[in-house]
């Protein structure tokens, strides 16, 4: 597989290395455990029998990364419901942008529904960061998931960056496959979902096209991910409340396995899907400003109109936003959810997580009320 030399310690597995790599996951304990995890009623022979099936990407997801995450899905989600896949088709590739709220789901969440309506799955952005162990990382691989690599020196980031370009400009226009990639590193933590101009220079950093031209070639698609609770909302507090201080904030080793464990078994109401329309025709308003940083700017924008408008406003959204503003109504206008029960689970979530002081309180519902004010302004 020459043509993917370049990009060797990036790329998800190819088909050739599947059973290689099957293989080294039936010799890990781990393995059988995280199976038995998701599937309670798969003893060690039935983890053998349905592995002995996985001969590609494709079966890998077909057998244990689809049931896997639906179940997952179906436990902890009310009702998932997705607009805007019918303007998708097989091949048809295309960079999807979207809103960064959980660490593993946002993907993954839209990548089993494409599947199951039969357009296919698409490679996912993951950082390094995350990839752990090498069951972790055979795991994602295996999963079609390339590697964003985090925490680096300038020079060494530089040549990164200009790789992981290269890498995801080649698979749309030459392999013809999407890629789901976040509007920004790291997530949203205070629902404000704003597309980092940073991401957007590096997606053009190989191409010497105008900038309007090398996006079109990728066919931008902004992808709106709706949760109506947001299970890691009072982990999120924390590092809110430092940056708000100008502090450092430290992670703690285990915090982003705390927050990945929380975002696939805790609570998520109902979520929505909304994928939007490609994006070439505003590009051509790219041209009217010389200068890169005004570029970038306005192609954030045109990301981040979408997404505002795409963004399902959930009733917790709108009450959040009420409270805040001191227009608290009736609660059938919330579609029966009761604001002092709403209130009363806010700040119980807030002490079960040892947050007391009302400036915690109010970056929670800020979390909430941010899609109301992104989704309010974009009707100015």
């Amino acid at each position: 597989m020459g043509e993917n030399k370049a990009f060797e310690d990036i790329r998800p597995y190819l088909d050739n290395e599947v059973p290689q790599v099957v293989e080294n996951l039936l010799q890990s304990p781990s393995f059988y455990t995280v199976m038995q995890y998701v599937h309670p009623d798969w003893d060690e022979q039935k983890v053998q029998s349905v592995m002995a099936q996985v001969k590609t990407i494709h079966d890998f997801q077909d057998r244990v990364a689809h049931p896997s995450m639906r179940k997952l899905m179906d436990s902890t989600i009310e009702e998932l419901t997705i607009s805007g896949h019918e303007k998708l088709s097989t091949g048809d590739s295309r960079l999807f942008i979207s809103n960064h709220r959980d660490i593993i789901l946002d993907s993954a969440i839209l990548n089993v529904l494409l599947f199951e309506k039969g357009v296919g799955t698409f490679q996912t952005a993951i950082g390094s960061n995350l990839l752990t162990t090498e069951l972790v990382a055979n795991l994602t691989k295996l999963n079609k998931n390339f590697v964003v690599k985090r925490n680096t020196a300038a020079r060494e980031f530089y040549e990164n960056s200009m790789r992981l370009s290269a890498y995801i400009r080649h698979v749309i226009t030459d392999q013809k496959e999407s890629i789901w990639i976040a509007q920004r590193e790291g997530r949203t933590k205070d629902g404000l979902d704003k597309t980092q101009p940073g991401l957007l220079k590096m997606l053009s950093i190989n191409c010497d096209d105008p900038l309007r031209v090398c996006f079109k070639n990728l066919r931008v698609t902004p992808v709106a991910i709706s949760y109506e609770y947001d299970p890691c909302d009072v982990l999120k507090i924390p590092e809110l409340k430092a940056i708000s201080r100008d502090e450092k904030y430290e992670k703690d080793p285990n915090e982003d396995l705390n927050s990945i464990l929380t975002g696939l078994t805790g609570n998520k109401g109902r979520v929505h899907i909304s994928i939007g329309e490609v994006i070439n025709t505003e590009l051509d308003q790219l041209a009217d400003f010389p200068a890169l940083n005004d570029k970038l700017r306005v192609l954030g924008e045109i990301i981040d109109r979408q997404i505002f408008k795409n963004y399902r406003i959930w009733p917790t959204n709108q009450l959040a936003y009420d409270i805040l503003e001191n227009q608290v109504k009736t609660q059938d206008v919330y579609e029966g959810l009761n604001p002092e029960s709403f209130i009363s689970d806010m700040k119980k979530r807030l002490a079960d997580a040892n947050l007391h002081t009302e400036e915690d309180y109010k970056w929670l519902l800020n979390m909430y009320a941010n899609p109301v004010r992104n989704s309010l302004n974009e009707l100015v």
